[in-house]
Parts: structure tokens; sequence; C-alpha cells
């Protein structure tokens, strides 16, 4: 035994630290708590549901007031669907949706039906697209079913919500066809702690409809109504409503947002020398629909070029460009293209005394879209916008058109195979000065390209067949005498798509100042269809410049070919709910690039929302899945490969994933499902006490 004076010693020594330890837990006061009553209110009960993690760390990190006042506005101007309307919709509905609940649900005195499920659900998603009740019957709890059509990717298109008492004192709790089941639904003994009778109690008192909808919530997932095999994909639905705001698909796209307000928030817009967007629609031999855009200054902009780092003369843009739904409230999805270069001292004499233009290029599938464009000087912090709206046509559907008509430079085109650059047609890169409008001077040549659309057909039977094209230029004002040209060109160049690249060069010699109209006819002479296009044309004096530089991302990107650009075109597709196009978009994309995981995670997606099992588990089949694969993904194609009998690959894909990514609830259940399915019990307690031990 140790002298007492060391065994002494080693108790004052553990003192201090058993104080130390004793002050820092004292002193680990929760954040919140220390806010005052206006601040905790705003982030505990007026925006739980949609701020981010990350975000309401940051709220709580601040030190003062003003900054808390800040963060506030800040946070409501980054989801204002029109930033340049003095309402914000999004914050209106938001306190529309919290008023609601709270009058509604809960206790409506102590007005927290905020914090009850119902309210939780009303606020996140909003008023649902139908409501069913089921007061309580015999050996039936109370039960509330809402109907959603999901206005995000993030979600299925189209699900149900249940609800139900446990008591006739408590709110209505959310329900879940695998934790919960049809007993908790079920009060009799009948069924008691056995889910196949509950399930036959709820057919018998409400019918099929309804205990389907205990099964699934999916509309459209097959179901068992004779035994009871819960969906797991509809336990992946309520986790990710209950995670909406940091899900991927959501965090990307406020992420885009504050990617352009933080470009503008210096901004000063220009007045007098605004910008026009001109866009242009041009199909490849395949089919694909991309839309090439022109944003160019009225007259020349001297502020474009200035000192880059190093001093160094140059430029330094950036144009963001954002599809949005036909009626412009939603965004589809964002890029922005970085316009930078350093240019000699001569070249920026030149350049300065030259109007400007910024090109592009957008992916896009058929259907109407509001297309807006912002184009910064990251130079000056200056930028203009500019709002459109595209119709996009479907290829299927054309069986004789002229596309846009595309005014180019008199640069010779560059070959462009792989279509990467903007105005890139039929393999030919063009320098554009103008869509469907030109400005020059008299004298100067008017280059025009465009394509000829018509229905897909082998080249070969084309053979010996003419187009006649006819062009008339003329004044709008009548009476003067327009020119016209005739020009017949072989229908072999078609592509197989039904595509045919054509051009023409029309003389502006003698013209006087004003206004002028180009009309282009395209005869098929073999069926006589005919097609028009037609262009603007001004022509200004001498002292106003015409000449137009641009500049667009001439950058590899992230070098994965045209496995972006599909996953582009399938997310407009899915927007305007063309599922089978966006499936198609998607394949494509996964077969130029199998490694590109949000193309793989979305086409799991859509392929299981329609039941199209088979398909998803023949996808990862033919390409190995990614690590990085959301853990949702994981879980949908494991679902799959189990609905195609496949159980040991669905087990070892769920138990690959634990290995490389932090466990998660979702996956402790899901592997719990396929054991029960294959009848192993033991392993299926052990997830779904690993589950719970997650849960709680």
């Amino acid at each position: 035994m140790p002298p007492l004076s060391r065994r002494l010693s080693k108790r004052v020594l553990l003192l201090p630290l058993l104080f130390l330890l004793t002050s820092l837990s004292l002193h680990a006061v929760d954040p919140v708590k220390t806010l005052s009553p206006r601040y905790r209110h705003w982030i505990e009960e007026e925006v739980p549901y949609i701020i981010q993690n990350e975000e309401r760390k940051e709220f709580l990190s601040l030190k003062s007031d003003t900054e808390r006042e800040n963060f506030i506005i800040a946070f409501w101007q980054l989801r204002n669907p029109d930033p340049r309307s003095e309402i914000n919709e999004y914050k209106e509905e938001h306190y529309r949706r919290l008023a609601y609940a709270n009058a509604t649900f809960g206790n409506i005195k102590a007005q927290d039906g905020w914090r009850t499920d119902m309210g939780r659900i009303y606020i996140t998603l909003g008023a649902p697209e139908q409501r069913a009740n089921y007061p309580a019957a015999r050996n039936l709890r109370p039960i509330s079913i809402w109907f959603y059509q999901s206005k995000t990717p993030a979600l299925p298109t189209h699900f149900y919500i249940v609800f139900y008492k446990r008591s006739i004192g408590e709110d209505f709790a959310l329900y879940s066809p695998y934790q919960d089941g049809p007993v908790r639904l079920v009060t009799g003994l009948e069924g008691k702690n056995d889910q196949k009778n509950s399930l036959d109690i709820i057919k018998r008192s409400l019918g099929n409809e309804v205990a389907r909808t205990t099964i699934s919530l999916i509309p459209g997932e097959p179901v068992d109504l004779n035994d009871y095999t819960p969906s797991l994909q509809s336990d992946v639905l309520l986790s990710t409503i209950k995670g909406l705001p940091d899900n991927d698909v959501e965090k990307e796209r406020l992420a885009q947002r504050r990617a352009a307000r933080e470009s503008i928030t210096t901004s000063v817009f220009l007045g007098a020398n605004t910008a026009a967007a001109q866009t242009a629609i041009f199909r490849d031999s395949t089919g694909r629909m991309t839309a090439h855009a022109l944003v160019s200054y009225n007259r020349p902009e001297p502020s474009i070029i200035g000192a880059l780092p190093g001093k160094k003369p140059g430029y330094s843009l950036t144009l963001q460009t954002s599809v949005l739904t036909p009626d412009g409230k939603e965004a589809i999805y964002q890029q922005n293209d970085k316009l930078t270069a350093t240019v000699g001292d001569l070249e920026a004499t030149d350049l300065r005394q030259k109007r400007f233009g910024a090109e592009t290029r957008i992916p896009l599938a058929p259907g109407q879209y509001q297309i807006v464009y912002t184009l910064t000087n990251d130079l000056t912090h200056s930028a203009v916008r500019q709002r459109i709206s595209v119709k996009v046509p479907d290829p299927a559907r054309t069986n004789w058109a002229v596309s846009s008509i595309l005014v180019f430079s008199s640069k010779p085109p560059i070959r462009d195979t792989e279509a990467k650059l903007p105005f890139s047609i039929s393999g030919l890169r063009f320098s554009p000065q103008g869509v469907q409008q030109a400005l020059l001077h008299a004298g100067e040549p008017l280059r025009l390209v465009f394509q000829l659309w018509s229905g897909p057909a082998s080249p070969s039977s084309r053979e010996g067949q003419k187009i006649k094209l006819h062009y008339v230029l003329g004044s709008v004002q009548s009476g003067t005498e327009p020119h016209q040209e005739d020009e017949e060109i072989d229908a072999g160049s078609f592509d197989e798509s039904g595509t045919l690249l054509a051009g023409h060069t029309l003389p502006t010699e003698n013209l006087a100042p004003g206004n002028y109209r180009v009309v282009i006819t395209a005869t098929d002479e073999t069926t006589q269809q005919k097609a028009y296009g037609t262009l603007t044309l001004r022509i200004i004096n001498e002292a106003a410049p015409t000449e137009l530089w641009t500049a667009y991302d001439a950058s590899e990107g992230s070098g994965r070919g045209l496995a972006i650009d599909d996953y582009k075109r399938a997310l407009t597709a899915i927007m305007s709910g063309q599922n089978d196009r966006a499936i198609s978009w998607l394949q494509r994309s996964i077969a130029d690039d199998p490694t590109y995981v949000p193309s793989l995670d979305r086409l799991v997606i859509v392929l299981s929302e329609s039941s199209r099992y088979k398909e998803v588990a023949d996808l990862t089949s033919a390409h190995p899945i990614p690590h990085e694969v959301s853990p949702q993904t994981a879980i949908l194609i494991s679902q799959a490969r189990a609905q195609t009998g496949d159980f040991k690959g669905a087990t070892s894909l769920l138990e690959q994933q634990l290995q490389i990514q932090p466990p998660t609830a979702d996956l402790y259940l899901a592997l719990a499902s396929i054991y029960e399915k294959q009848g192993n019990v033991s392993r299926a307690e052990d997830y779904k006490q690993r589950a719970a031990k997650l849960t709680n």
C-alpha cells in the first residue's frame, strides 16, 4: 500500500482536474438559451423545418443581434424565387403555413401546432392535394390520409402521408408502413401483434385502397394485400421529408441560388447600355436539342476590358444561366460560365471600341422554359440581367421546319465534332453576330446559317431529291422592291436524324438605314411541304459600331463529355413530367460516363418510382456502383435486387455501404427488411436494434 502522503498528493492533484471538468460542464450552455426571445423564437419555432444544419450552426455562432438580423434578412433573400420582387412569395407562403399549422393542429391557445407531426408535414410540404379522414371505427383508430404531388425532384412525383391517433386525447402521429405497420392502426384484440390480421381488419373496414396505403405510401408500387410486406421505399420517403433542407438536391438548388446572389451582391446594374439575350435552338445527329445563347451589349462597353491580377489587361466575367419552369417559379438547374483571358495592349484598345457578347450553351429536353441570364463583370461588379421564354421543339413531332437562324461573322467556322462549344452546329463552330436579328452597315454581307429539320430517314433514301430555298430581303416599309435569291440543295445531305445544315450570304449594298426583314422558304420538292424562317435586319449609319467580339467558357470542365449535358436534359424532362424521356437521357448519361453519380442517383429514383425494379437491378449489374452514391440510392438498388430474387446481392450491397460511409437508421432498416424476407429473424432483429439506437 502506498504511503499516505502519496495517496493524499494524488487526491490533491485530482481536485483541480475535477474542478476544471465541473467548470467546463457548467459552461457548456445550449447556445439557443442564450438568445433573446425574438431570435430564440425564430430559430426554434419559425424555421426549424426549412433551415439547413450548417445555417443553424452559423446562426448560433453569431455574436450580436445586428449580425443575427442581417443573417435573417439574407436567409429570406436567398429563398426569394424572384429577387426583383419586393414581395418574397416563399416567405409569405411559409408564414401562411406556419399560421395555419398553429391554428389547426395541437393546442390552439399554446400556438404549438408547429410541433405536431401534422404541423411539420404541412409546414414542410404545404397543403395536400387531397385529404381523406376516417374517424374512429370498430377496431380502428382515427386515420387521416393526405395525398401530395411533389414540387421537388428530391421526392417521388406522387405520394401519400398517413396519420393516426394513438388515443383520443393525443395529436395525430405520423405513420410508417415499416416501423408501425397495420397493428398500430387496430385497437381490438383480434389483430393484436399480428400484422396480417390487422391488414385484413383494415381491408374489411375501410377497403383495399386504404389497406394498400398502410403498406406503401407510393402509388403504383406493387403490394400484396394478402400478406404484410411493408414498403421500405416509404420509410425512405419519410426520412427524406424529415431531412429535406439537407437533402442533396435541395442543398444544390440553394447553393446555386447562393452563388447567384453572391456574384451580384455588390453589382450595379447598368442603365443605358443594356444587353439583349438571344437564344437559338439546334439539334445534333442523335436528336439532342441544345439552346445556344448570346448575351450582347447594345453598344461598346469599354469597362469589359480592365486590369487583371498582375496588372495585365484582360477581361473577367461570369455568365450565370438559370433554367426555370414555364411559369418562372421553380428553378430546374443553373450553370455558371467563367469568361476570362488576358489580351495585349493594342488588342485591348481595339476591343474597347467594339460591342461585346457572352456565349453559352444550355442542354434542354423538348418543352417550354424561362431562362434568366445574368452577366457580371467581375472587375467592376456591374451586371446585366435578361429573362426570356424559350420553346424547344420535339424532334419526334417535327416533320418539316427551319431552325433558328444564326448570323455569323467573317471568321471561318472551326471544326468541333464533339459539340462542346457554343454555336457548334452539325460539327462546325460559328462566331455569332446575332440570332434571328442582325445589326449591319450597308455593304456588309449578311451571313446566315440554319438547319432544316425533317423526320428521321436513311440519307440514301433521299438521294436524287431536291430542296428549294427561296430568300427574300425587303424593307419593312411597303412600296420597295425586295431582293430575292433562289438556291437548290441535295436532300441526300440530311443525316439519319433528319437534320441538314444550310447557309447563305445575302448582299446589303445600297440599303438605306432602317429595318428590313429576311424570309426563308424551304420547299421539299418531293412532298411539296413548305417551312419558313424569318430574321430582322437593321442597317445603321457608319458612325455606330456593328462588329461584335465574344467570349465563352472554353475550359474542359469535368471532362465528362455528354454525361452532364444529358443529366441536365433529364432534369428538364422530369420537371415537365416526361419521366420516360428523362429515363432515356439518364441512361445516355451513364452510358457516356458510368461514374457520374448524379445520373445514377436520379435514374435509380425515377425507375424505382415506376416500380421498374428489374431495370434497376440490370443497370447496377452492368455498371459498378461508385462509392459516392447516396444511402437512399443504395437502399433502392438493394430493394430492386431483392425484388428480383437476388437477396445475397441486396444484403452485400448494403453491408458494403456500411463499410464505406457512416451508418444510418435507414440502411439498418433496409437490411432488416431484406433479412426478414429471407427468414433470418435474428439478423433482422439485430439491425432493427442498431437502427433504434441511432434514432433514439
